[in-house]
């Protein structure tokens, strides 16, 4: 899927993630219509090092949406899978209100089965709980995508409905 092999951050980016968890939590803070941070990398160990970093620095809880996503459909018939991943995130955003909560392990989201918008998704349950993302992609050029071009659940966005900090490359 995406290149894990690559070292997740260098000391100067290790620097820089740590200057990064108060720019974030000042923009979540403010008054954002979406209040929805992406950190963007196609790397997901770079990813998990922004996570663990974030985490850390400012207590924030940890959501797998793929864990409690996978829980959530696994014993369901296929036909009630995408209105019960959209209640389900909204369901588990909300347990984390006021928020903010950090969301990793995206990827069920873009499952083409599930038909779910997930940028819309997010950008919606962030009004209830403000959530920072763990988005393995691209942002370049104010096209956001998902994962890389040669990846089966490829997707982008412009625009993004996000306020233009909002959406941060590592």
């Amino acid at each position: 899927m995406f290149d894990t092999m690559t070292p997740a951050v260098t000391f100067n980016q290790q620097a820089a993630l740590d200057g990064l968890s108060a720019r974030i939590a000042d923009l979540l803070a403010g008054n954002l219509y979406f209040p929805c941070v992406l950190l963007v990398h196609p790397t997901i160990a770079a990813l998990h090092s922004a996570q663990q970093s974030l985490a850390s620095q400012q207590q924030w809880p940890t959501v797998s949406v793929g864990g409690f996503l996978s829980a959530a459909l696994s014993e369901l018939p296929f036909r009630f899978w995408q209105r019960t991943a959209q209640r389900s995130f909204d369901d588990e955003m909300l347990r984390h209100a006021p928020g903010p909560a950090i969301c990793t392990d995206i990827d069920l989201l873009f499952e083409p089965s599930l038909r779910l918008d997930p940028l819309k998704l997010m950008r919606d349950a962030s009004r209830q709980t403000p959530m920072v993302v763990m988005w393995p992609g691209q942002y370049q050029d104010n096209w956001l995508s998902y994962a890389v071009p040669e990846h089966a659940h490829y997707r982008t966005w412009r625009p993004t409905d996000l306020c233009d900090q909002c959406i941060i490359p590592l």
